[in-house]
């Protein structure tokens, strides 16, 4: 009896979506498993400390975009859902230019500021200027980054899941793959020839999302419509101190090993740091799906079908990743090796990763809950006290356990996190995503 009823959950939460879940699902594997195989490449051709090198700067740039875009892509993508749903394709097309202005004007802004600061910083170790030569080339990919990610959360939020995921999951690392694969069998592999890689990867992903959104949206340019900006930001505002504190939950690690380690112990790390979020391709996937549909419901007031929906989610996100954690728990070294011999060291930090993640996958979608129900205050405050547990955590362990301590801090802190918003879903909005729906 009780399989049947599973059963019926499972149909239920499956109608209407098993294509775009089944098509974003099937992108978010082809993606995870292209950034798998770059790392790879990457791993073979420049060794332990390049690899230390590219992932500092690619820090950076993530960084600066993520600033550049001031919580615009989760507010931009909840208020164009539901002017999508309604209908109302000025407001939509409204949305998409003062994003996409604000956008491009800040990622110029941050990327000059960064250009300023960065050379008086001393990350890299002993390779410091060699990662400081090749910072304004990928400086230059700092403003497309950011709108790469505007584009395709717009695309997303107008229910073209599979082309946005596919440019933001699988186009760019598939360019990398076969760039950087060239680049090792031409045997001109280095942080130079990878950073300009890199910078024409975006630019290339960019316009391709762009081209996508003009076949999806004719004449989003010319479409007559306005949205008032000081409720844009109003919204983007509080979301974009979530996304900076989710900088300090994200990057602490790397850049606190950058300054206390060398490119080696960086390299190794982010390695199983990357192995780990191999583990959220799920999430993501239904993630991508179900987001917008948290915010529609909410607006028509339907909390029933918001509950069912964020429960049997969960479900069937937890069912999905689990045996990819069990398997990087169990044999973690087998995996690592596959990346280089030196690798194999990252075995302990991908274990604690990976057990931060099965509390991160456990507790479901609940940071787009909050932020797609109007609760985007209430997420801020839950990351804000998550994102000082990480900092004082990686400032107290990194420096004297490297990589282990490291990843001790970043699950730790992770862990808090999710714990703490699923409380707050559940005071909020009266639903227990751990729960089962009936």
């Amino acid at each position: 009896m009780q399989l049947g009823m599973t059963k019926q959950r499972f149909a239920g939460f499956l109608e209407g979506r098993l294509r775009r879940i089944a098509t974003a699902l099937v992108i978010q594997v082809s993606g995870a498993a292209l950034a798998f195989l770059f790392s790879i490449v990457l791993a073979r051709s420049m060794g332990v400390a390049g690899v230390g090198l590219y992932f500092l700067a690619v820090t950076i740039v993530d960084i600066g975009a993520t600033v550049s875009r001031v919580g615009l892509e989760t507010a931009g993508m909840r208020f164009v859902s539901i002017a999508h749903s309604r209908g109302d394709r000025g407001t939509r097309e409204a949305l998409y230019r003062t994003c996409m202005g604000l956008v491009l004007a800040a990622g110029v802004v941050i990327a000059f500021l960064l250009w300023l600061i960065l050379p008086h910083l001393s990350l890299g170790g002993e390779r410091a200027p060699e990662l400081r030569a090749e910072l304004p080339i990928l400086l230059c990919a700092l403003a497309p980054m950011a709108l790469l990610v505007i584009q395709t959360d717009f695309l997303k939020g107008i229910g073209a899941t599979g082309a946005a995921t596919f440019m933001q999951a699988v186009l760019p690392p598939l360019l990398l793959v076969a760039g950087s694969t060239a680049l090792w069998f031409g045997g001109l592999s280095s942080l130079h020839t990878i950073a300009l890689l890199y910078l024409s990867v975006i630019l290339v992903a960019l316009a391709c999302a762009m081209t996508a959104w003009a076949l999806y949206v004719p004449g989003s340019w010319r479409e007559p419509g306005s949205f008032d900006v000081r409720r844009l930001l109003g919204t983007s505002v509080p979301l974009f101190l979530v996304t900076s504190l989710n900088l300090i939950m994200g990057w602490t690690d790397i850049l606190v090993l950058g300054a206390w380690s060398d490119p080696d112990q960086v390299g190794i790390y982010g390695v199983a740091l990357r192995v780990s979020a191999l583990t959220t391709f799920v999430m993501y996937a239904v993630s991508i799906v179900v987001s917008p549909q948290f915010a529609a419901l909410h607006a028509e007031g339907n909390l029933t079908a918001l509950r069912k929906l964020a429960q049997q989610s969960t479900q069937w996100t937890i069912i999905a990743a689990l045996p990819l954690i069990i398997l990087l728990i169990a044999i973690p070294e087998f995996i690592l090796q596959i990346f280089g011999i030196q690798f194999k060291d990252g075995a302990w930090p991908l274990r604690i990763l990976a057990l931060g993640q099965l509390i991160n996958l456990s507790v479901g979608h609940i940071g787009p809950m909050l932020s797609m129900t109007g609760n985007e205050k209430t997420l801020r405050n839950c990351v804000a006290a998550s994102a000082v547990l990480n900092l004082v955590a990686n400032l107290v362990l990194t420096p004297r356990y490297g990589a282990v301590g490291a990843a001790t801090a970043t699950a730790a802190s992770l862990a808090f996190m999710n714990l703490a918003c699923w409380r707050m879903v559940r005071k909020k909005l009266g639903i227990n995503t751990l729960g089962f729906s009936v």
